[in-house]
């Protein structure tokens, strides 16, 4: 039977050098239908009005919880944060975004209902003027679904994506199962992380409503990776892959890894081409090293599984077959 519950939330962000948006993203917060939160704003080492700003929400507001540290990355902010948390619950920000006023109601409210340990929510792409850009992820049917038909849907289907912005958490599967953000990586951090939460869930809820605004700035749909970034994200693929191994969907596994890898060669591709291959892209990798598995696996695993992608990206794919198989 349910309960009457009202059990506290902490909202984790990571801030750097925000002045221009930090505003907007914590009035977002503060005015939540939702008021049991625990607000906790980590501070990595800003050197512009920022500081100042969030200690000024501090004193008029006695959820706001301020961490100054130094500069170290993103990833270390958020796990202060998950450290310094109280909450039964979690939830992560990023800096320059915003969420609608019943993010927390809705979230919380699904899974107490579904009695699950983690809610995943549909989404905006928005400008800086917050108007909603022509693309957007596929909304989410609402639904419960257990622990491992949530690990299939992360591998294999556009349905619960590796962001920490669009989920609320219960933090004792964080904490107790030591899942942390790798402080050793500068890009990919969220990736793996959200696979073993969900992993360690035992059932998952996905809320249909756009409940979050993700600020996409001005012509940074595709950016532009480097040897570091690239071998971060063959890690966070690998490191997937071996979970989904350990759980079991070796084929979901395999899927993941060649699917992520390949759409990751198209967007730098197209980069290039744009930029009149000026990235140099065709000449920082050696072909053979950007791929997890053989080119029969990587085939099998691809064209085996159900892939709802455009007409063009599938002749991309089908012609970046063809440049591999050469």
């Amino acid at each position: 039977m349910e309960k009457t519950r009202n059990e506290l939330i902490s909202v984790v962000v990571p801030i750097y050098n925000a002045e221009k948006y930090i505003r907007r993203c914590v009035d977002s917060i503060l005015a939540q239908s939702y008021s049991n939160l625990e607000v906790i704003l980590v501070d990595d080492g800003s050197t512009d009005s920022t500081p100042g700003i969030l200690d000024e929400y501090a004193e008029v507001d006695e959820r706001v919880k301020v961490i100054h540290k130094k500069n170290v990355g993103h990833a270390h902010s958020r796990n202060r944060g998950l450290e310094a948390a109280t909450g039964v619950f979690i939830t992560f920000m990023d800096c320059d975004d915003y969420m609608y006023p019943d993010f927390m109601e809705k979230m919380y409210g699904a899974i107490c209902v579904d009695d699950s340990d983690l809610a995943c929510c549909s989404f905006n792409y928005v400008d800086e003027q917050g108007q909603k850009l022509g693309w957007s992820e596929p909304e989410l049917e609402r639904v419960r679904v257990s622990s491992i038909e949530a690990q299939k849907d992360f591998l294999t289907k556009v349905k619960i994506e590796g962001f920490s912005w669009n989920k609320l958490v219960r933090r004792s599967i964080l904490i107790d199962g030591e899942i942390r953000y790798p402080e050793d990586q500068k890009a990919f951090v969220d990736m793996f992380l959200w696979f073993r939460a969900i992993s360690a869930c035992k059932a998952v809820s996905y809320v249909s409503d756009k409940l979050y605004n993700y600020y996409q700035m001005s012509g940074s749909v595709i950016h532009t990776i480097n040897d570091e970034k690239m071998g971060n994200y063959r890690t966070t693929l690998g490191n997937i892959r071996g979970m989904a191994h350990e759980n079991g969907l070796v084929a979901e596994g395999d899927y993941y890894a060649s699917a992520r890898m390949l759409s990751q060669v198209i967007d730098q591709i197209k980069l290039d081409v744009k930029s009149g291959f000026k990235c140099g892209f065709w000449h920082k990798f050696k072909w053979d090293e950007l791929f997890l598995m053989d080119k029969r696996e990587t085939l099998q695993a691809i064209f085996s599984q159900e892939n709802g992608g455009s007409k063009l990206k599938t002749r991309l794919k089908m012609m970046m077959v063809k440049l591999y198989m050469k």
